[in-house]
């Protein structure tokens, strides 16, 4: 199995920045390296304030724009610069997030399948050492994992 073949089950992976991937695992990365801004990715923009409104309203709306900022800024950080340009106008992570996982939602799925059902025919061949064996389920389990599958001791 080559690594070419990787490479190309991964469409998403190979296009995004090799730490982050999509869908997920932004949302995984986000709420583990920024936890307090990972909020914005599921709650609305609170409405803009009026000029009479309570302190507590601006300073929502300051923080909800201060952690959306952040937050793209992560998820941008990690995408290749064809990517980066596709998302400018974008004004929110959960736009971007919800744009990416429409453009590559389908074949992450795909890939994802590809990768467990590699797993699950892996055989060891007569006389192939244990060594190369391992490589290729370390692989297959790693593809798997990148694509968004949980693996755990039950699975």
């Amino acid at each position: 199995m080559s690594g070419r073949r990787f490479y190309t089950l991964r469409p998403m992976a190979s296009i995004v920045g090799p730490k982050v991937t999509y869908g997920s695992a932004y949302y995984s990365v986000l709420t583990r390296e920024f936890p307090s801004d990972s909020f914005v990715l599921t709650q609305l923009k609170p409405p803009t304030p009026t000029i009479d409104a309570p302190d507590r309203d601006i300073v929502a709306l300051e923080r909800w724009d201060n952690s959306n900022l952040s937050a793209m800024c992560c998820i941008r950080a990690s995408m290749s610069n064809v990517l980066q340009t596709q998302h400018e106008e974008h004004q929110t992570a959960r736009q971007i997030m919800d744009n990416l996982e429409e453009m590559f939602g389908e074949q992450t799925i795909q890939a994802k399948t590809d990768a467990i059902k590699g797993l699950m025919n892996c055989r060891q061949k007569v006389g192939t050492p244990i060594k190369e064996h391992m490589m290729k389920v370390m692989a297959y389990l790693s593809e798997a994992q990148t694509n968004g599958a949980e693996i755990d001791s039950a699975t």
